[in-house]
């Protein structure tokens, strides 16, 4: 009869369920490959690691360093204090302002220029004001890193340009990148597409600013980050739409800046279909 035919076709459909819809979980909340050479995904709100690859290894971070030096400055300086450019700040490598030596900024102008622009110049003379010197200042930030819970950091430089002994790890840097989203100043300037800094119009070098893609949820800030030797590097913050938890995600030694930020976008985009409560992947 039709009918029985029929009542095997549904039966048989729903034995073929059964089977592949653990699969497609399984495919939906598997970890993805990731070519960078270190990764973390952390959750902020519980404290967790949801990825882990070379999370912990030491390594270069270029300009993600820059997290801690511009945590340091709305830590030390109201918005309104000056920061001086001092002869050896002007003469930084690039990406830098362009200041002359003994011009004079606000705190708040040389924030902006360090988050957005991640002026190398403008560290250094945050890095001077504020410590003394860039050894000074690196004492402030190594004391701080290890306040936040870092374990694998040794700072020297507060711009993050190349030096042997200035490493820090993935995972610290995720534990920075969700001390420096506390503080209002900072998510500002991460999200300032534009301004202008002592006669300089300067963009957010920040791609995710402009367009984040809806899957890795509400994207709060990050910083980018490249040296020859580190290669491309990204710090990202995002809400989690269905709990409001803070997941960050660090991206170091990727080869080529488009795939920073696509590894990145994979890494949220997976946090985000997770259903607590998920192991750590690795």
């Amino acid at each position: 009869m039709w009918w029985r035919a029929l009542e095997a076709v549904i039966a048989c459909g729903w034995a073929t369920f059964a089977v592949l819809a653990p699969w497609a979980q399984a495919e939906t909340t598997r970890p993805p490959a990731v070519n960078a050479k270190a990764a973390v995904v952390y959750d902020a709100t519980d404290r967790k690691v949801l990825y882990d690859k070379r999370g912990d290894e030491p390594m270069y971070p270029a300009s993600t360093t820059k997290l801690m030096t511009a945590i340091l400055l709305v830590q030390h300086l109201q918005p309104d204090d000056p920061v001086y450019i001092g002869e050896t700040a002007s003469r930084q490598p690039r990406v830098r302002l362009g200041l002359r030596p003994g011009t004079e900024l606000t705190a708040e102008q040389a924030l902006l220029a360090l988050v957005m622009k991640s002026a190398n110049d403008v560290a250094y003379g945050i890095a001077e004001t504020i410590g003394g010197s860039q050894e000074g200042f690196a004492r402030m930030m190594n004391v701080e890193a290890r306040l936040i819970g870092c374990t694998h950091t040794q700072f020297v430089t507060p711009n993050g340009l190349h030096a042997d002994a200035h490493t820090t790890s993935a995972k610290d840097i995720a534990l920075i990148t969700a001390k420096a989203i506390t503080y209002p100043r900072i998510v500002r300037a991460m999200q300032t597409p534009q301004a202008t800094i002592a006669g300089k119009t300067i963009r957010n070098g920040n791609r995710l600013l402009y367009s984040p893609p809806a899957s890795i949820g509400e994207f709060i800030g990050g910083k980018t980050g490249f040296t020859s030797r580190a290669m491309y590097c990204l710090a990202t913050a995002v809400r989690r739409p269905y709990d409001g938890h803070i997941l960050v995600s660090v991206v170091f030694g990727a080869p080529r800046k488009s795939l920073m930020y696509r590894e990145t976008v994979r890494l949220l985009t997976w946090a985000n279909r997770l259903s607590p409560p998920e192991h750590p992947a690795s």
